[in-house]
């Protein structure tokens, strides 16, 4: 292994330019100013490794930062035991996810070269001189993402124990902000419970999905992202795009940026879904308000439709129309689809009966107005179903876990 910190080579525009937008598209360094990010991108060390060579790292190593520049490597983590427990195949512009010291953990991760690589490193002191103040927030990030590299760890454990093939739970609404996310996130935990490390949620809701938001997590890829990986890899490099919630739900975004929207192909999303179901109890898709080439991919799959409908007046045409494209045309049959009525605001211009009138359809569930309950779980760092099971939100995304549970016939 070759270290090169500090040539002038390293420190031309061109260099330092590549540096900054690798860390701008990284979700732990994304919010910096511009200011940071370059004094950050002057303070990387290059270290060259050679195809077949191996780069060993431990709870105690001095960087705490490492990007994948160009070439190919494969990650790997280990116990004090030497068992490995995860593999990680990197490709250019990823950041590696280091151990993080915690008292009694002995972690080990190696990175090894499966072509000539390049990986770009800051230390401790270069990210305090970079950032000074807001050090803690990005060594909060870095926390958080090695807690998350911990339950990947879990929950791999559990799937490679109980393989069976997942029945597909779709989530659409066609009203924008009907809460559709707010209530698939919080229903997937509620499923979660049952199934812990075994309930996958996909969000397919574009251009912009926020379930990883939403559950306080730290997204490092995506569905988009994956398929740039070789045709080889795309099971692998998948698998460590989902992230894991406390609750037990994983969660695979489809898109993380605006311009990978086009990537999301009918044909890319059956690949997905032929790979999470083999190793998932239950695989939930929220796709917004989509009907989009992705969108019908997963109804046509989907053992269970949940359609969310808002009791607004002009949520009611697109709510039959869209009811009719799935009986009429998707052939959708009326049991796999079940109706949620969201009541978003105290005092709605239609009652049930009367939404259930122009429908023609019963409600499956209905959930009350919750006031500002699923935002403020949101922004102190939950789900309204962990931090207050009496919320009208978290009882309605139980009664809905436990509907879906029986149209699927799922034992608990």
């Amino acid at each position: 292994m070759a270290a090169n910190a500090g040539s002038a080579a390293d420190q031309t525009p061109s260099a330092l330019q590549l540096r900054v937008r690798m860390l701008e598209m990284s979700p732990v360094f994304a919010e910096l100013s511009d200011g940071a990010l370059r004094a950050l991108a002057r303070r990387m060390r290059v270290v060259g490794l050679p195809a077949a060579d191996k780069l060993k790292l431990g709870t105690e190593h001095g960087d705490l930062v490492v990007f994948l520049a160009s070439g190919l490597v494969e990650q790997s983590l280990t116990d004090a035991s030497g068992r490995v427990l995860l593999a990680r195949r990197r490709l250019p512009g990823d950041l590696l996810i280091l151990p993080v010291h915690r008292s009694g953990d002995r972690f080990v991760t190696s990175i090894d070269g499966m072509s000539n690589a390049v990986l770009l490193t800051l230390d401790r002191d270069s990210l305090i001189q970079g950032l000074g103040p807001e050090v803690e927030k990005v060594a909060t990030a870095l926390d958080q993402l090695w807690t998350q590299e911990l339950a990947a760890v879990e929950a791999a454990e559990v799937q490679l124990s109980s393989r069976t093939s997942a029945p597909i739970v779709a989530f659409f609404s066609a009203k924008g902000g009907a809460g559709l996310t707010t209530l698939a996130v919080n229903t997937s935990a509620a499923l979660a419970r049952t199934y812990p490390r075994q309930v996958l949620l996909i969000d397919l809701s574009a251009p912009f999905g926020h379930a990883a938001l939403f559950s306080d997590l730290i997204a490092t890829g995506s569905i988009a992202s994956a398929a740039k990986a070789a045709p080889a890899d795309f099971d692998t490099v998948l698998r460590q795009h989902i992230v894991y919630h406390r609750s037990g739900m994983g969660v695979l975004p489809g898109t993380l940026r605006p311009e990978e929207a086009d990537l999301m192909t009918g044909d890319l999303t059956g690949r997905v879904l032929d790979i999470v179901v083999s190793w998932q109890r239950v695989v939930v898709v929220d796709l917004g308000t989509s009907l989009a080439e992705a969108a019908l991919a997963v109804i046509e799959r989907a053992e269970c439709l949940v359609v969310v409908v808002p009791p607004e007046i002009a949520a009611m045409t697109d709510a039959r129309r869209s009811l009719a494209v799935f009986r009429d045309i998707m052939n959708v049959p009326d049991n796999r689809i079940e109706l949620v009525l969201n009541q978003r605001v105290p005092h709605p211009p239609l009652e049930r009966a009367a939404i259930e009138g122009i429908l023609g359809r019963k409600m499956s569930v209905t959930v009350g107005f919750d006031d500002s309950r699923p935002e403020d779980a949101t922004l102190a760092g939950g789900l309204v179903l962990q931090r207050d099971a009496s919320s009208l939100v978290s009882r309605g995304a139980t009664e809905l876990a436990r509907v879906i549970m029986t149209n699927l016939k799922l034992s608990a």
